[in-house]
């Protein structure tokens, strides 16, 4: 399978659980309909083709930093009729200093033209992690050939915890539930709870039986 991996990074970002409201939480990490979103932004894709047009794309994600939040206190416009102009105070939850290895697998023509456009620093518009505040710095790494392997027993990106039988060892787990597919209406409609994992606040495999993921750069990566 045709892959091309980078990475990004950002000072800041913010994944927003779709429940939450005024004290707006965010996910642990990036997920899959956020990662189809820094495509396009590279891509120049409409936000009313984004969805048909990455309806095949394959992705994973390695998170490479830690996970540190900071809630800040902002000042929100509201925008009910009768509200003119009246402010108030929320808190809002963001990741601090994010990066992430993101690998992606996509229609040949269109994955030429997203490797050319990362080499070259040659976005169309400007790729953001969750808000427009937060402008994500893509860097290219690589592409090559994903290997399909039947069994490891181990993972480095995140993954399902329902696809690992998980070994725990002297490393710190992190769980949570992301969006993994949206529809047209840019609505979540189907959720995962996945793990990932650091040893001394850097990035570690997970120990574990796994199987069906995909070999790339001795990397073992879920491509969701």
């Amino acid at each position: 399978m045709d892959c091309v991996v980078f990475r990004a990074r950002s000072g800041f970002a913010r994944f927003r659980k779709p429940y939450t409201t005024t004290s707006a939480l965010t996910f642990l990490c990036i997920h899959p309909v956020a990662i189809k979103g820094l495509v396009g932004a590279v891509m120049g894709i409409d936000k009313a083709e984004l969805h048909n047009l990455t309806s095949n794309m394959k992705i994973g994600v390695q998170v490479i930093s830690y996970v540190r939040k900071d809630m800040q206190a902002l000042k929100l416009l509201s925008m009910k009729s009768g509200d003119k102009f009246l402010n108030f105070p929320a808190n809002v939850e963001f990741l601090r200093n994010p990066e992430y290895r993101i690998f992606i697998s996509w229609d040949g023509d269109k994955l030429d033209e997203f490797e050319s456009r990362l080499i070259n620093q040659n976005p169309i518009f400007t790729p953001y992690f969750g808000t427009s505040e937060n402008i994500a710095k893509l860097v290219y790494e690589t592409r090559d050939n994903a290997q399909l392997v039947d069994k490891t027993d181990r993972i480095d990106s995140i993954i399902p915890s329902k696809f690992i039988d998980l070994k725990y060892g002297d490393y710190q787990i992190f769980m949570d539930r992301i969006p993994v597919l949206n529809n047209e209406q840019r609505e979540y409609v189907q959720y995962e709870k996945i793990v990932f994992g650091f040893k001394e606040g850097k990035c570690c495999s997970l120990v574990g039986s796994v199987n069906n993921v995909y070999e790339i750069n001795e990397k073992y990566v879920y491509f969701f």
